[in-house]
């Protein structure tokens, strides 16, 4: 019996070069230019707009007014249904849905196409977030300055009534930083959206 050996056909070193710098420039899409002509110029501009790094710090944006809202709950919780560092509940929520719209808003997706009615809800949506941001961070400065627990020890109440006071500065703190890091991030968006 005689097999038939399948060979692949051969390639050659020019072919293999080719396909390399193939896959190299699908690697580096996410920062060429929007525009069709891979000249560099954006809409008249010399440089391109960073979508990449843009979309990146949006997820971050996403994942920490997530974690916002699920720490936010958590102290609601351990605050004995306080709305003090529950603020982290809507200012989490408004930070996902800002930055959401920021997305669907951004050069690439509708706002090469001048989506004003987009932009100017996420202006809006952000201005909101903001304020709720740092009015969390202020309440949360309140409650490590000055912990709940610290409230309850001359009036007669059982162990388990108090609320935890290291766990309230914990949770703070996490706040904090997750404020803090939206904050940052919003800002470096926006400086990129404005010199872009």
């Amino acid at each position: 019996m005689k097999r038939k050996l399948c060979m692949a056909p051969a390639f050659n070193c020019d072919d293999m070069e080719e396909l390399n710098v193939a896959a190299l420039s699908l690697r580096k899409e996410s920062v060429a230019p929007l525009t069709g002509d891979r000249d560099g110029a954006l809409f008249g501009r010399g440089s391109s707009y960073p979508l990449a790094i843009v979309l990146r710090l949006r997820v971050l944006q996403i994942v920490c007014g997530i974690s916002a809202m699920v720490m936010g709950s958590v102290a609601f919780i351990e605050e004995r249904q306080k709305f003090n560092m529950g603020l982290g509940i809507p200012a989490g929520c408004v930070s996902v849905i800002a930055a959401a719209v920021s997305i669907h808003t951004s050069r690439g997706w509708n706002g090469a196409a001048g989506a004003s009615g987009g932009a100017a809800a996420a202006c809006v949506l952000w201005a909101a977030a903001g304020c709720l941001l740092i009015a969390l961070v202020v309440q949360c400065f309140r409650t490590i300055l000055d912990p709940p627990s610290f409230e309850y020890i001359d009036k007669p109440m059982d162990e388990e009534a108090r609320p935890p006071s290291r766990d309230l500065v914990v949770i703070a703190c996490v706040q904090i930083a997750l404020a803090v890091i939206t904050l940052l991030s919003a800002a470096v968006c926006a400086r990129i959206d404005m010199s872009a």
